[in-house]
């Protein structure tokens, strides 16, 4: 048995409409073939990998010991609450992205061949420490909350709604173009989503849109599969962004998003507004869709209080 390397995996076999159970599979018959000692917890209902990752997280562990997340930006969302919450919040742990949208993936420029971050192991653990958002639901609240990729309030979460729950993204799924049912629901998505006013609190300054259309705070450049919303934003700027984007045409949609393609000037357009600060504030007026981390939040008004963390992620 390979003494060097112990290797605990943490799966939801669900993620990607089951794409994530096939890279489990792959990364079992390696561990097996490479005599490397291993374990697996499987999620079996939504918020399971919270608790196990948490439990994970009450233990000192071995150098030579990884904890393993095999899932979507979800079953992510999941570990990273669960092992901020455990009695060692700094305790590391990698990701095998296997979802739809990937986007936590793709800025962290992570492979998802399990082959080639096997070799990464067995070359060395190393841990580096990559920002994460987190939040309170209200200035009340004791309970932090924790992203790695963003929380959006309004189109893209709209977007999200609406793409999780069409039948045609199981079909894509099945051939790994998942991620371009976001596409074909921002037609829709935008005549269904309404404007909101929005508060932002950030870097000092205190600042009011009343046509809001999309009010996102993010630790990266992606959502939705890899649209560029923000290309400056980085896991590794200790900050965040907040963006607010108001209402504008569909006309004007094609327009923007031809720049966002081409070289990310729809960032200079006078609708386009994002706030980069340590701690920011967004206080909506009405009830929206949200997202954390691709994950839908219930219809709602939100008064939030965002802050940069960090964790340790082996990459």
């Amino acid at each position: 048995m390979n003494n060097k390397l112990k290797i605990h995996l943490l799966v939801n076999e669900t993620a990607g409409n089951g794409h994530a159970k096939k890279i489990m599979d792959q990364v079992v018959l390696l561990l097996v073939n490479e005599n490397i000692h291993f374990d697996i917890k499987k999620s079996t209902y939504a918020g399971e990998l919270i608790k196990l990752a948490q439990v994970y997280g009450e233990h000192k562990h071995q150098k030579n010991e990884v904890l393993l997340i095999i899932g979507g930006d979800g079953s992510l969302n999941e570990a990273l609450n669960g092992i901020k919450r455990s009695n060692n919040p700094q305790t590391p742990f990698a990701y095998l992205p296997a979802g739809t949208g990937n986007d936590f993936g793709r800025a962290a420029n992570l492979t998802s061949n399990p082959k080639k971050l096997l070799k990464h192991f067995k070359n060395g653990l190393t841990a580096d420490r990559i920002d994460c958002g987190s939040f309170k639901l209200s200035p009340s609240s004791h309970q932090n909350y924790y992203f790695a990729n963003s929380f959006g309030i309004g189109f893209d979460a709209c977007v999200n709604h609406f793409s999780n729950i069409s039948e045609f993204k199981k079909i894509l799924n099945r051939i790994n173009e998942g991620k371009l049912i976001y596409s074909l629901n921002i037609l829709s998505s935008l005549r269904k989503q309404d404007t909101f006013s929005v508060e932002v609190v950030g870097d000092g300054k205190k600042r009011y849109y009343n046509k809001a259309f999309l009010v996102t705070t993010t630790n990266h450049p992606y959502l939705g599969g890899g649209i560029s919303l923000l290309p400056s934003a980085r896991i590794d700027s200790h900050k965040l962004d907040t963006v607010v984007i108001e209402k504008f045409t569909i006309r004007k949609l094609a327009k923007l998003f031809i720049k966002l393609l081409k070289d990310g000037s729809h960032v200079h357009d006078t609708q386009f507004h994002y706030i980069e600060a340590d701690k920011i504030t967004v206080k909506t007026n009405k009830k929206e869709f949200a997202q954390l981390d691709g994950e839908e939040i219930q219809l709602s008004s939100f008064e939030l209080e965002f802050a940069i963390d960090h964790f340790n992620l082996l990459r």
